[in-house]
């Protein structure tokens, strides 16, 4: 159930927040929460009902060790938990790519039909793993100092806003919210108003934005054999701003929809494509997933790394290598295989880590500082490389692709600029993109007009708590939502509900 679908936007969303609030005003903050539970139950089980046995097995043994972690922390009982969710992970998520790779290797190809059988990826199954990972190890470094009740637990786990695609929340963060809601001192219906203004905004940027775009990065990544420079720019660039406002809307929803049952949930999308340099750009791009890898997974790496260098070597790019290089390479490289299980989704993690250590090591050596646009068209270069490998369905297509980007032959001009391309002395064809002026008229005016709104449009989720009624909001929000609900029909799916 997408939230952009309307069976959500009908039936399963008012019926919820109805449920939720009433049960609140009547009976109180834990009635309300096992409405939310229930519905947030119902709402996983609506895309396939035998993998809700899963996630309620998942959550059950996780909140057993959470429980015990808390009330004696040991190291081998964390070992053992977080084991546990791995497995689970690994073999749901990455059988099928681990059993296609040996097959590769010893079958010498991967034609016909698997012989070891495939099996599909649990919707959501990366976010809730990981976020009982990362309660696993604050309770038991002691960053717990109450253990939630099954109640809380799993609302915690299971809130349907953050269940599917995230922000991955770390506990902390809602601990006294649930302790204000069971009270009865929770935000109740006074975050209602900002929250749909919010979840509308999303609702605008992922139907009428992101799914607009996305027939001309489908149609650039379906040529990429014959495509040309311009085609592929345009197709790459086309692809990067559906994946922003695919995931900026969706990031919206999450947080809006929390407001509107009365949670605040952490922002998870910061206008990343304003960035000057790649450091800043993860800041802000997937800011949950990004905290989660820097705390369980980078700093642990750093610190044992760093130790290791600086005890055998005094060389500083040595150093370096042990204390920034290799973790922030390792890191990325599993942050990749967490999107999806593939190599091109390994070499989107390298890329992106190629350039973070690149930015490290000019700001560790003291280099003079670029200018904003300078930084700024690296980054974005550096990103839509790596995006070419988010959306290319393996290698192949992705080589292809930055092939034409950057390979000199691949500049050939439309017919219909014969002109142009004949007085610049640049061949000329008739292209499978760009076949007609229209087209790329048309295309050309997407990219441009939502490549401004990515960099000048307010970020409404971050700065919520400021919003004010007014004729203008009203408004805006009212076409958003006319338009959006206007283009439901059209064809529609979340990016990041893949991973």
């Amino acid at each position: 159930m997408l939230f952009s679908s309307a069976e959500f936007l009908f039936f399963f969303l008012p019926l919820s927040l109805l449920g939720f609030h009433v049960a609140r005003s009547h009976w109180g903050g834990r009635a309300a929460m096992a409405v939310a539970v229930a519905a947030s139950l119902f709402f996983y089980g609506w895309w396939n009902p035998p993998y809700l046995l899963l996630i309620l097995i998942s959550v059950a043994a996780n909140f057993l060790w959470t429980r015990s972690l808390v009330a004696s922390p040991r190291d081998g009982k964390l070992y053992l938990a977080v084991g546990f969710n791995l497995a689970l992970l690994g073999y749901f998520k990455y059988r099928n790519f681990f059993m296609e790779n040996v097959e590769y290797v010893v079958g010498g190809g991967m034609d016909g039909v698997p012989a070891w059988g495939e099996i599909f990826i649990p919707l959501g199954i990366s976010f809730y793993t990981f976020q009982q990972i990362a309660l696993l190890i604050d309770a038991n470094d002691g960053a717990v100092k109450k253990a939630p009740d099954l109640l809380e637990y799993s609302q915690f786990i299971l809130f349907f806003p953050q269940l599917i695609a995230g922000p991955i929340v770390l506990y902390r963060e809602l601990a006294d919210q649930f302790t204000n809601l069971k009270e009865n001192h929770g935000a109740g219906l006074s975050l209602f108003g900002v929250g749909l203004v919010v979840f509308v905004v999303g609702l605008f940027k992922k139907i009428c934005l992101a799914d607009g775009i996305a027939p001309f990065a489908n149609l650039a990544f379906s040529v990429h054999e014959t495509i040309t420079m311009l085609e592929a720019w345009a197709g790459v660039s086309a692809y990067a701003l559906q994946l922003y406002f695919d995931f900026s809307g969706y990031s919206d929803m999450a947080i809006g929809l929390g407001l509107m049952f009365g949670f605040r949930l952490p922002l998870n999308f910061d206008t990343p494509f304003r960035a000057g340099n790649m450091i800043v750009f993860w800041k802000c791009w997937h800011m949950t997933m990004t905290r989660f890898f820097m705390l369980y997974v980078y700093s642990p790496m750093a610190l044992a790394l760093s130790r290791f260098g600086l005890g055998r070597f005094q060389n500083g790019a040595l150093i370096f290598l042990f204390s920034v290089g290799i973790p922030i390479m390792g890191t990325f490289l599993l942050s990749g295989l967490w999107h999806g299980a593939g190599w091109t989704f390994v070499a989107f993690g390298a890329v992106n880590g190629v350039g973070l250590i690149a930015n490290h090591a000019w700001k560790s050596w003291k280099a003079p500082k670029l200018p904003y646009l300078a930084g700024w068209l690296l980054t974005i270069v550096t990103v839509w490389i790596s995006f070419v490998y988010f959306r290319a369905d393996n290698v192949v297509v992705a080589h292809n692709m930055l092939n034409a980007m950057f390979s000199p032959s691949a500049l050939v001009m439309p017919n219909w600029l014969e002109g142009a391309a004949a007085s610049l002395g640049l061949p000329w064809r008739t292209l499978d993109m760009f076949s007609a002026g229209t087209y790329a008229v048309r295309c050309f005016a997407w990219v441009v007009t939502l490549g401004a709104l990515s960099l000048w449009m307010p970020n409404w989720a971050k700065s919520h708590d400021s919003l004010a009624p007014s004729w203008s909001l009203a408004f805006a929000i009212s076409f958003m939502g006319f338009m959006a609900v206007g283009w439901l029909d059209q064809p529609q799916t979340f990016l990041y509900f893949q991973f």
